[in-house]
């Protein structure tokens, strides 16, 4: 934000010390000072995209600050320039009101498409936890430990929605994958397992053409991966893996180590804590492990239990759902 500021500042300087210093001796010196008079309305369309309707007005009202003074003190007396002068300050203030309106009007279309393709995403992930886990609450833990995970690490906006998409998203290719396989309460034999080690590849495919989630399929691609490159399917070593990807990796490993399983029962998160590091640098991200080992227990306890009371609102007759 304070780099918008700066270029927002700057044009109103540097148009504004233009138009002030620009002599109007001839005809080609004279235009070009009138077209430095327009160029306040810049500025003005930038602030209205970049901080709203307060950012453009504010900003209209500093070109107006610097502007003013100018016409009355180089076209004193001549009352048709100024007047002429005055309706671009008028212009500048209806393109402020203007602008701010239909910025604010495409920012709240955006976030209603935003909205209903993430009420979509809950959906189907509800619909796909379900047929794997009896409950529709699997992706939707990992989702929150993971960005809880990404919050300790200081992730920027961009990434956290990434991160977000994988960890909602990272099984999907399992849709590819037989009930039998996908439902066996025991081990699976190795072809079994050779199909279901196809879903990463699977959920890629389907994802991938669609244009949003480009990165979220490259994640998804590569949540079974491990840092030290003997993970699936393509063996990435490190930070070749996408960063989301080894936050998720995390973020699964401790939700299943945490959670009832046909095989085995829940551990407690202090043992699920000790598995994970010691795993670190073999099979996690040392920099994941150590921000998720700053995490008090009681956040992961509070997580736990906030999904359990959300997914409750899960309406999957309708495909709506009340998750934020």
């Amino acid at each position: 934000m304070n780099f918008r500021v700066i270029i927002v500042g700057l044009l109103l300087l540097v148009v504004g010390l233009s138009h002030w210093l620009t002599p109007t001796e001839t005809y080609i010196l004279y235009g070009l000072h009138v077209a430095m008079r327009k160029m306040f309305i810049l500025p003005v369309v930038l602030a209205a995209i970049w901080f709203n309707r307060r950012g453009a007005f504010v900003a209209a009202l500093i070109a107006t600050a610097v502007y003013v003074p100018h016409v009355y003190l180089q076209w004193s007396g001549e009352a048709a320039e100024q007047l002429n002068q005055a309706s671009d300050v008028v212009v500048i203030w209806a393109i402020a009101i203007l602008t701010s309106w239909l910025v604010e009007n495409e920012k709240t279309a955006l976030q209603m498409i935003v909205q209903s393709n993430s009420e979509t995403l809950f959906a189907l992930v509800a619909a796909l936890d379900t047929r794997e886990h009896e409950t529709g609450q699997h992706s939707l833990r990992v989702r929150a430990y993971a960005l809880h995970i990404g919050k300790q690490l200081a992730l920027p906006q961009q990434d956290m929605r990434v991160l977000e998409q994988a960890a909602l998203l990272h099984d999907v290719g399992k849709i590819g994958i037989p009930d039998h396989i996908l439902r066996k309460p025991g081990a699976l034999n190795d072809q079994e397992m050779n199909a279901m080690r196809k879903h990463p590849e699977i959920g890629y495919r389907i994802l991938e053409p669609i244009r949003f989630l480009k990165n979220t399929a490259a994640a998804v691609y590569a949540h079974h991966e491990k840092f030290d490159g003997t993970g699936y399917p393509r063996g990435l070593r490190g930070e070749s893996t996408p960063l989301a990807a080894r936050i998720f990796a995390v973020a699964d490993a401790f939700d299943a180590l945490t959670s009832d399983r046909p095989y085995r029962g829940a551990v407690s998160i202090d043992e699920a804590c000790d598995i994970i590091k010691r795993d670190r640098e073999r099979h996690f991200d040392p920099a994941v492990v150590d921000a998720f080992l700053k995490i008090p227990e009681e956040d992961w306890v509070q997580i736990r239990q906030a999904v359990k009371d959300k997914s409750a609102m899960v309406e999957l007759q309708t495909g709506t759902v009340s998750l934020e």
